[in-house]
């Protein structure tokens, strides 16, 4: 019988040394363990209610780490146990995912779930049995941002603050829309804002004819800098002001004391990849997201 239960402290300690072993099954595994343990009490709570350790006859087998952020419910880690192998069939690990999204709190509603992967034999195999398809490919590129200079055609930018919370809702929803995205609200931004990853310094609006027409933020992640939330609303796009707002908030990064960023992109995303391309971004590994959607395995 499958089970999927909520973690506890206690859980932590007792199954560190195979917390610690995360990027085993996936290199883009997050680190739970140590995020857990540098994180507010208000952030381990959040990271608890999308944490769950699953057991198959009382074993424990796998834990399974997720949380909405960026407008989708994401997994940040899958760790399998290495006790699993012994165990599982393709039936067990199809049950493994329908236990867990069961024992999901019911305000989080989630049916569907984005997993980021640098694929292997292994990984191919277990997400294809618990009924994940690979759906885009993510690509990874990062800058040396070490020499960039302002842009020659200046930009004007405002620093992200408290009053402007409506307005980032409003704004990063409108960028983003997409039918397979959860839209973002107000508890999510605060949520965001509270952690240890968040620049205030680097989260700024584009402004243009008076209101905010884009949104962009560099975060920090494990030691590293990353590029994320960038976007123009649709009426700004195509009119020479992508380039040169993603270059400000690069110059901002340099001024700030960083010379690495990091960015992730839909590999299909041509134009993204080409203006990134021309701000210096190469090309650093190639990822896939995997998509479980319950209610297309329903059909």
């Amino acid at each position: 019988m499958v089970t999927s239960i909520p973690i506890s402290n206690k859980d932590l300690q007792a199954y560190r040394d195979e917390l610690l072993a995360y990027k085993d099954f996936n290199a883009q595994n997050e680190d739970l363990y140590e995020i857990f343990q540098r994180s507010s009490l208000f952030n381990k709570m959040q990271y608890k209610a999308g944490t769950r350790l699953i057991r198959v006859d009382d074993l424990p087998v796998m834990l399974i780490w997720s949380e909405v952020r960026n407008y989708t419910a994401k997994i940040r880690a899958i760790i399998p146990f290495p006790i699993l192998h012994s165990l599982a069939g393709d039936a067990l690990f199809r049950e493994i995912m329908i236990r867990y999204l069961d024992s999901l709190p019911v305000h989080m509603d989630i049916r569907r779930m984005e997993y980021q992967v640098r694929n292997t034999p292994e990984n191919e195999r277990i997400l294809d049995a618990m009924g994940f398809k690979v759906r885009k490919g993510i690509l990874m590129m990062r800058s040396d941002i070490s020499d960039i200079l302002p842009p020659l055609r200046p930009v004007d930018v405002k620093r992200y603050s408290m009053e402007d919370l409506k307005a980032r809702v409003e704004i990063q929803n409108q960028i983003f829309s997409n039918k397979y995205r959860i839209p973002i609200n107000s508890a999510d931004v605060i949520l965001e804002i509270s952690k240890r990853s968040f620049i205030p310094e680097l989260s700024l609006f584009l402004v243009k004819d008076g209101k905010y027409v884009g949104y962009g933020q560099i975060t920090s992640n494990d030691r590293r800098y990353f590029l994320v939330n960038f976007g123009l609303t649709e009426d700004y796009r195509g009119k020479g002001l992508s380039r040169p707002f993603l270059q400000e908030i690069l110059f901002q990064a340099s001024l700030y004391g960083i010379r690495e960023v990091h960015l992730e992109v839909n590999a299909t995303n041509l134009r993204a990849i080409r203006l990134y391309e021309s701000m210096g971004f190469q090309e650093e590994q190639n990822n896939s997201t995997w998509i479980y959607d319950q209610d297309e395995l329903d059909r």
